[in-house]
Parts: C-alpha cells; structure tokens; sequence
C-alpha cells in the first residue's frame, strides 16, 4: 500500500538507512582526518629543516606542496566524518520514529477505509429503506447509518492523529536530509563562502516562496552559484524561470552535443528540437536527465513573467517529453485564446503504462513533485490566475497535489479532462471540495474506454472517485456541438489528449481532448478566460458514444453517474 501524508503529501515510505554504519564510518573518517593531521605535522617539520644547498631547498618546497595538498584531504575526511554523524542522530530521532508508524497508519487507514465503505453501504441502505420500507425497518437503518458514520468519523481522527506525528518526523528527517546534501554540495567546490552559504539556505529552505526571498536578496552571488550548480539552480522551485531557462538550456545543449542514446536519447532530442524549431522557442524551466525512468522537464510557452493568467498542463498514462511537440501545440494554441496568458507544459513524473496504472504509487511520487512546482508558480508569480488543465492519470497526480493543502497551492482553476478518476482519501477530496477561490471543472467523453477503465480499475478504489459528480464541479462537454460563432466543434472520439482514440477498443470520430477546434479545449479555452464552458452539456451537435453507461443502461429508473 502506497500512500502519502493528508496535509504534506510526504509519502508513506519506509526511509533506509543504519545509524550504526553511518556511525562506524563517521568515525572512520574522523580518524583519516586524524592520521592526515599527525602527517602533515611530520611534514610540517620538513619546511623548517636546516641547511643550505639545492637539495634541501628542494626538500623544503616539496614538504611545503604536501603540507598544502594535504589540507585539502583533511577538510574533506573531517566534512565528511561531521556530516554523516549530523545525519546519524537525526535518522534515529526522527526518521525511525517515521519509519514506526507506518505499520500503525497502514493498518489504520486499513480500518478507516473499511469503515468509509460501512458507512457507505449503510447510507444506501437507509436511503432505499426510506422509500420503499416499513417505519421501523427506516428507523432501524437511519440508526445503523448513524453509528457507521460516527465508527467511520472516530476512524478517520485516529488516522489523522498518526498522520501528524508521521509528518513531524519526516518533516526533521527531511530538514536534516536537506542539510546533509547542502553540505555535501558545497564541498570541494571553489565557490566562496558567501555563495557555500547561501546554497546551503536555499537547500534547506521551507518551500519556494523562502527560496525565492533568499534569492532575490542575494543577486552579487546569482552567477557563482549558477555556474557552480546549475543543475540545483534549474530546478529548485522558487528561482526565477528566467534564471532556471538560461541554466537548462545550456545543459541540455551539452549533453545533446554528447550524443546520447537509446530512450534517453530520443527524449534529449525531442526537448533539443522543441527549443530550437518554431517561433517563438518555449523555455526550458525544469530538466532532469537523470532523477527519474524518463527524462522529467517543465517548458513554458509565453512570457511568464508580463503573463496575468499561467495555465500548466499535466500529461498522463504513457506521456513523456518526446510528445512535446503535440503539447507545446496545445499550449500556444492555448495561448492565443486571448492577452495575458501563458502555458507551462508540465513532464514532471515518471508516468504510469496500463499496468501501473490501477496503483496510486506514480501519482504519489507525481504529486510531491507537482506541489512544489506549483507552489514555486504561485511564489514567482503571485498575482497571475493559475488554471492546471490535466489529463487522464495526469488528472489523479494534479488532484493529489492540489488537495494536498487546504488553500489549494494557489490554484484558481483545477479542469480535468478524460479523468482516470481522483484520488479517494477523504483529506485531498475536503480540500479540493473546499478550497476558496478554486474552480473545478471536469469532461468525459462518451467515447473514452480508458478514463471509464482506469477508475473502475484502480487498486483498492485508491483513485475511483468520479470527479464529474463532485460537490462543486461543473461539467462540460466533449462529444461535439457549436461555438459560439457557429464553428462546429469536433467531439473526442476516444481518451485520447491529441491523437489515437481508444487503442485497440473501439473509439468514435474525432479530435483528442486537447486538439484546437474540439468541444473539449474550446471549453477549456473559455473557462481560462471566463470561468464558464462556452457550450451547454449535451448541446446542439452533440453525439451519443459507444461508452457511456447511461445510453447501455437506459432501462434504469434512475440516471447513474456519467462513468
């Protein structure tokens, strides 16, 4: 079972480590720093050795070579031996006593979970009894509602209390994690201490609008820094995007001059090609060649900085960055929907195949990375809307992410499109449900099998909840109609984003979610700009698809939810 924390998306991990070897190496470094110390000592005396000639002058300048090399050494076994038992003592303070109560908050979710689903079944029970039973039969089942409710309630406060003891130990750990890794960044480098200095800050910082501040105060140390680590620099939310733009390009450009190859390889030339071909080049404002299966990035179309509305796209199931281009369409297609918008396409997860996909693990990891980006947006940019438009599995990491806080991380609007279903923790649907300011909207397409399959599907009903049937959600459509100038817009004819239907089921005539001229991105387009779809659900030009239940099931007395 993979889950993450209600309040700060940390996840539910197992953190690796043995204080007693950690220890044990400390140690062993403290007494390489030892050793080197009484040596250079002995070769200490050597630079005062009496005598003239060419041979002792010689003796004393390579004594002096020595005594100066070993400093070095020195510095790094004594960084080293203090690091590692820094991180000793905080893993066995903090990260076992995490480590401890994750059987606890497994088995208490097991029970809150359980409870959820008695509380459920009892409520449907007492709603069919109360149209169809006798008076005592309805009091009997309202009474049993009532105390699955209050067994559910007390479940839930039990698992909360284990969450906010979780997120107190990770949150140390994590602290000293980053403290850790910031002294370790600066070691051996020739930045000067100023800069060593503020690295550290920034590392340890808490969240972007810190790193931002700590930025902004510093700009004589901005080129020492970023040369020094421009792979810190080109990622850590909270930089400038200008900043983080000038130092990933610059990367990518070497490393595709390297020639790298295999899926590597394609994904490298893929973003290479996005920057140099078309106008005007997006910006490169995450790369991570590295940190993950894929190659993850971020590239924003527009200018961010005059921009008052940001929208991020969040591909899902099978995306990566060689779609780029399909997506950067989507974006600056998007853009020209009006004045003061810009689009950051987002490829910040390793997203899930088929297989994955019932489990919530990709969108677990997804979403801590996709809280910080977002969160880095809203303290960049504060005063500009900011609209995330996801798709499919990329709909399920953006839920988790948004309604990992209760102020929504900023987001004014949440649209989501061929959802793959939200994530079912009570937590993230109360803060999405509950947000001031934000705006929820959501489409499925008759013809899309694999939104309809992906939330039927999902391991433990982890992310079955239907998001089109929320509480404040508001539907539109995506199966074809009239614009308001009379264009006819396209239906999607499968779940697709942009081109391919269903696969190998059967799919409909159409464009994909995100292609101009659709019913669906015509909607978004007007939501962006003014917060309603422009066509009416089942309008005129409206098309019935192969997938929707309701057109199977039409002998129902009731119409189920749109599935």
């Amino acid at each position: 079972m993979t889950l993450s924390s209600p309040n700060r998306a940390f996840p539910l991990e197992r953190l690796e480590g043995n204080t007693g070897s950690m220890s044990w190496w400390s140690g062993a470094f403290g007494r390489v720093a030892g050793s080197l110390d009484e040596l250079r000592t002995s070769v200490q005396a050597v630079t005062d050795v009496d005598g003239v000639g060419a041979a002792v002058t010689a003796a004393r300048a390579d004594a002096q070579d020595v005594v100066s090399a070993l400093a070095a050494e020195i510095a790094e076994a004594e960084l080293l031996a203090g690091v590692l038992q820094r991180y000793a003592d905080a893993f066995s303070t903090s990260a076992e006593q995490a480590n401890g109560l994750i059987d606890d908050i497994e088995s208490a979710h097991e029970t809150w979970q359980s409870a959820a689903d008695e509380a459920e079944q009892a409520g449907l029970l007492a709603l069919w009894t109360s149209r169809s039973g006798e008076a005592d039969d309805v009091r009997r089942a309202n009474d049993d509602a009532q105390d699955a409710v209050a067994v559910r309630d007390a479940a839930a406060r039990d698992l909360a209390d284990l969450w906010e003891q979780y997120e107190t130990h990770y949150a140390a750990w994590d602290t000293a994690y980053d403290a850790a890794l910031a002294e370790l960044a600066g070691a051996g480098s020739t930045m000067t201490a100023a800069s060593r200095s503020l690295l550290d800050e920034l590392l340890a910082a808490d969240g972007p609008a810190e790193v931002l501040a700590l930025w902004l105060a510093n700009p004589e140390l901005h080129e020492e820094i970023a040369a020094a680590h421009p792979e810190i620099i080109g990622n850590l939310d909270g930089i400038p995007y200008d900043v983080r733009a000038r130092v990933n390009r610059d990367r990518l450009e070497d490393l595709y001059n390297s020639h790298p190859t295999g899926e590597q390889g394609e994904q490298i030339e893929a973003l290479w090609n996005a920057l140099t071909q078309g106008a005007p080049p997006p910006d490169l404002i995450s790369f991570d060649p590295d940190g993950s299966d894929q190659v993850t990035a971020a590239l924003s179309y527009g200018d961010l900085d005059a921009a008052t509305d940001i929208n991020v796209l969040v591909p899902g199931m099978n995306s990566n960055v060689t779609g780029i281009g399909e997506w950067g369409d989507s974006a600056r297609a998007l853009n020209s929907a009006g004045p003061g918008l810009a689009t950051a396409v987002w490829f910040g997860y390793d997203s899930p195949n088929e297989l994955e996909e019932p489990a919530m693990d990709r969108a677990e990891d997804g979403a801590a990375a996709l809280r910080s980006f977002l969160l880095g947006v809203d303290a960049v940019h504060p005063d500009a809307e900011t609209a995330v438009i996801a798709h499919s599995y990329g709909s399920t990491t953006a839920a988790l992410a948004i309604g990992s806080q209760a102020d929504a991380l900023g987001v004014d609007q949440f649209i989501a499109v061929g959802s793959a279903g939200f994530p079912s923790y009570p937590r993230v649907l109360s803060n999405l449900e509950n947000a001031d300011g934000l705006q929820m909207y959501a489409t499925l397409s008759e013809d899309d099998a694999w939104a309809r399959i992906g939330r039927d599907t999902s391991f433990g009903g982890g992310h079955g909840t239907v998001p089109e049937t929320l509480p404040g959600m508001t539907e539109f459509g995506s199966d074809g109609g009239y614009g308001a100038d009379g264009e006819h817009l396209t239906p999607t004819g499968g779940h697709s984003a942009h081109q391919g239907g269903n696969g190998p089921l059967p799919s409909g005539d159409g464009d994909g979610y995100l292609v101009e001229g659709s019913e669906s991105f015509y909607n978004i387009q007007q939501i962006v700009l003014t917060g309603e779809p422009g066509t009416e659900m089942d309008g005129e030009g409206s098309q019935s698809g192969f997938w929707d239940l309701p057109d199977w099931l039409d002998w129902l007395p009731v119409n189920p939810y749109r599935t």
